[in-house]
């Protein structure tokens, strides 16, 4: 009999949210990454618009003495980078230096390619269907595209409350560590 049997004929329950696109309350009180979640909607939104990035990172950046006691900027990021070469990078200068987005719990989105930096105007928790349009945008005009862009750009994500959650206990925990 293997453990899953066993936990199953021992009573055990509960339910898996593996499959699940929303974020549990478990989720937004528990002091690992919180942003994971927020992660696969916004490349699941990417997904659906058939623009992969090649790589997506979520973690931890710590800048400073990370010793207890002392001081030391803790920030939760996202990135998404598309290599050079990429087949979605249609604008030459992206297509060449390839292209990475980017989201920081301290300073929102932002786009780089080619030595440019462009901070997304869009909320620091939107909704991941205006990130992946913004990032097709810039995928085929570049970062600076102004084609015109369909409602929604203020929208924000259906679980921003839940992150939002999870991002104040983040920062009250590690405020804790610093003290």
């Amino acid at each position: 009999m293997s453990a899953i049997e066993e936990a199953r004929t021992a009573g055990v329950s509960g339910q898996s949210i593996h499959d699940s696109v929303q974020l549990s309350v478990d989720d937004a009180t528990r002091p690992t990454l919180p942003q994971i979640r927020y992660g696969d909607a916004v490349h699941a939104a990417l997904a659906e618009l058939v623009l992969l990035p090649d790589t997506l990172e979520a973690g931890m950046r710590i800048e400073g003495d990370s010793r207890p006691g002392r001081l030391a900027l803790r920030e939760l990021f996202l990135r998404l980078e598309w290599l050079p070469g990429n087949d979605d990078l249609v604008q030459a200068e992206a297509s060449a230096s390839g292209m990475t987005v980017q989201w920081s719990h301290l300073a929102g989105w932002s786009m780089t390619a080619a030595g440019d930096l462009v901070v997304l105007d869009a909320d620091d928790l939107a909704d991941p269907a205006v990130i992946a349009e913004a990032v097709m945008h810039a995928a085929l005009c570049g970062l600076r595209c102004t084609c015109e862009r369909s409602p929604g750009q203020g929208a924000r994500w259906d679980q921003a409350v839940y992150l939002d959650i999870a991002l104040v206990r983040y920062d009250e925990r590690v405020d804790g560590f610093l003290g």
